[in-house]
């Protein structure tokens, strides 16, 4: 799983470009969008907050919640934060990371991991269309061998 969700996570944010930039107040992206919570099987569940600065800064978060055995539903198992900072087509964006920050409670409360070489990572065009608080992503994720065309849906936060 956590090779899987890493996967999912790095796929959602290498998002593709649009020829024509916008500015990020006019792409109407600033701001702090989350995920539905995604109930995960045996146990946990699953979250994602993504955060757009004016300043052109973007943080992509995966948490879950009660995966380990003694953990509440409610506590925290893992945050993976994916920093970078972002570039705005018309419908497009991509996401030139910085670090892939985790902290994973499998590994004992102080583990903490910094991924800051993403040579090889490309991105791929995907799309963004946002409807009232809703914010509809289209994307190319790798969770095997082959990529497979996903949707994520977000709703704004603030």
């Amino acid at each position: 799983m956590r090779l899987s969700t890493l996967s999912v996570l790095v796929g959602a944010t290498m998002l593709g470009c649009g020829s024509d930039p916008l500015s990020l107040e006019t792409s109407g992206l600033v701001g702090a969008w989350r995920s539905q919570i995604q109930v995960l099987q045996p146990q946990g569940s699953m979250e994602g907050l993504f955060v757009v600065t004016v300043r052109g800064r973007a943080e992509d978060h995966t948490i879950t919640r009660g995966l380990y055995q003694g953990q509440s539903p409610d506590d925290l198992s893992s945050e993976q934060v994916l920093y970078g900072r972002i570039e705005v087509g018309t419908n497009k964006f991509i996401i030139y990371p910085d670090s892939l920050v985790t902290r994973d409670l499998f590994y004992g409360p102080s583990y903490r991991s910094v991924q800051r070489d993403f040579t090889g990572t490309s991105g791929d065009s995907t799309s963004y269309v946002i409807r009232g608080n809703e914010l509809q992503l289209e994307y190319y994720s790798y969770p095997a061998d082959a990529p497979v065309l996903t949707q994520r849906v977000l709703y704004r936060v603030r």
